[in-house]
C-alpha cells in the first residue's frame, strides 16, 4: 500500500526547511511587538539553536528579515507580510543551499549525462516553475488575517457561553 505524502516540491527535506521557515516567519510576524529571540524560537520549534540560526540568516540574505535594533538575537520582518510569499521564502532557502554547496566545494552534477537525466531535468525544472508561480500567490498577510478570524470566532464563542449561561440562570 502506498502512503501517500505531500510535499512542495516532492522534497522532503525541502518541504521541511519551508514549513521550518514558515513557522519562524510566523512567530517574527504574529510577535512583531515582542520577537521571540533565536532561543525560545528552536524552543517553540524543537530544533537546536545552531539550526534555527542558521535559517535565520538564511532568511535575513534573502532580505526577509534583519536584526531587531533593540533586542539581541531578535529579528524582525524588513517588508509587510502582504509583501512576503511563500517563493521569497523557498528563494532565500535555495540560494542559502547553493552558496553552503558552492563554498563547500560540492560539484554540481552533469545534467546532461544522458537523454533521460536531461528530460528528466527538463520535467523537473517544469514543474518546479509551476509550483513556484503557485506559492508566489500565498503571501504572509494571510496569516494576520487568519490570527485576526480566530481571536473574533473566539469572541463569539465567549459571548455565546456567557449569553447561554446567563439564559440558564
Amino acid at each position: 500500500m502506498h502512503k501517500n505524502e505531500e510535499f512542495i516540491l516532492g522534497n522532503v527535506s525541502l518541504h521541511l526547511q519551508l514549513s521550518t521557515a514558515l513557522e519562524v516567519m510566523t512567530q517574527i510576524i504574529c510577535n512583531a511587538s515582542h520577537p521571540p529571540g533565536a532561543a525560545q524560537l528552536a524552543a517553540s520549534l524543537e530544533l537546536p539553536v545552531r539550526h534555527v540560526r542558521k535559517l535565520l540568516r538564511a532568511l535575513a540574505a534573502g532580505g526577509l528579515l534583519k536584526p531587531h535594533e533593540d533586542y539581541q538575537d531578535c529579528w524582525t520582518c524588513t517588508r509587510a507580510p502582504h509583501a512576503i510569499s511563500l517563493a521569497d521564502i523557498y528563494y532565500c532557502l535555495t540560494d542559502a543551499h547553493e552558496e553552503s554547496a558552492a563554498s563547500c566545494g560540492v560539484p554540481h552534477a552533469d545534467a546532461a549525462a544522458s537523454g533521460a537525466d536531461l528530460l528528466l531535468m527538463q520535467a523537473t525544472v517544469s514543474i518546479n516553475q509551476i509550483v513556484l508561480q503557485h506559492l508566489q500567490r500565498f503571501d504572509l498577510g494571510r496569516l494576520k488575517a487568519a490570527e485576526s478570524a480566530m481571536l473574533f470566532t473566539a469572541s463569539l464563542r465567549e459571548k455565546a457561553r456567557a449569553l447561554s449561561g446567563a439564559m440558564m440562570s
